[in-house]
């Protein structure tokens, strides 16, 4: 008798150790709600509707091309630790995934049927009860964008699609070069508007203007070539 006990006691402990230890990560089939099936990976439950216990910052918020924004996924107290961990960044409004999180030694890309392959990142393996999780991601084209995530706490606490401030990736603004430029090719159309309706055959003072005008426009051809 007391062997089958040991016996079971042996076979109850792996169980649990596989459950809390062996996990590889999310699902592709997670990929847009972001919410673990209770009936698989040993969650058996429902996600938490209280207010999650864990913050996310996103800096910079706002960035010019080109540039890498830092993600930190942080909990509120030292028992706020994750074991396991999704994280997708998403275009305003959208579900696909976008972008690209550089790959870091505790996650691993998410192969998501619809976006980037590299926006939608998760855990290897069990996280370790770790309290802060800091990841890279870079924007793919301008845009406005939110990094959402869903962390578990133990397998059935876990919260839900949390959602960062709103990130905007721009264009850079036009240099002071690139702007002068834009006034002298207007100057330049206004020109030779004006030249287009004089006589056909200037004299005098008419011909003066046409001379006057050619020059400056030479000028300015030399000045867009030369800068």
């Amino acid at each position: 008798m007391t062997g089958h006990i040991a016996t079971l006691l042996i076979v109850v402990v792996c169980h649990i150790f596989a459950i809390e230890c062996l996990s590889s990560g999310a699902p592709d089939g997670a990929c847009v709600t972001m919410t673990p099936n209770p009936s698989q990976y040993g969650h058996g439950a429902a996600p938490q509707t209280t207010l999650a216990p864990y913050t996310i910052t996103v800096s910079p918020a706002n960035l010019t091309m080109p540039g890498e924004i830092t993600v930190t996924i942080k909990g509120s107290s030292n028992t706020d630790t994750m074991q396991g961990i999704l994280v997708q960044a998403r275009g305003e409004g959208s579900t696909n995934t976008t972008g690209t999180f550089s790959t870091m030694s505790a996650v691993k890309p998410l192969s998501c049927p619809s976006g980037t392959a590299q926006g939608a990142v998760t855990h290897k393996a069990t996280l370790g009860h770790i309290k802060t999780l800091t990841l890279k991601w870079t924007p793919s084209q301008p845009g406005m964008y939110n990094i959402w995530f869903t962390v578990v706490k133990v397998k059935a606490t876990f919260w839900v699609k949390q959602k960062s401030d709103t990130i905007y990736y721009t264009m850079p603004e036009i240099t002071t070069m690139d702007s002068s430029m834009t006034t002298m090719h207007s100057n330049m159309t206004t020109m030779m508007t004006s030249m287009s309706t004089m006589p056909t055959t200037p004299t005098g003072s008419g011909s003066a203007m046409i001379t006057a005008s050619l020059g400056s426009i030479m000028i300015m051809i030399a000045l867009m070539v030369f800068v």
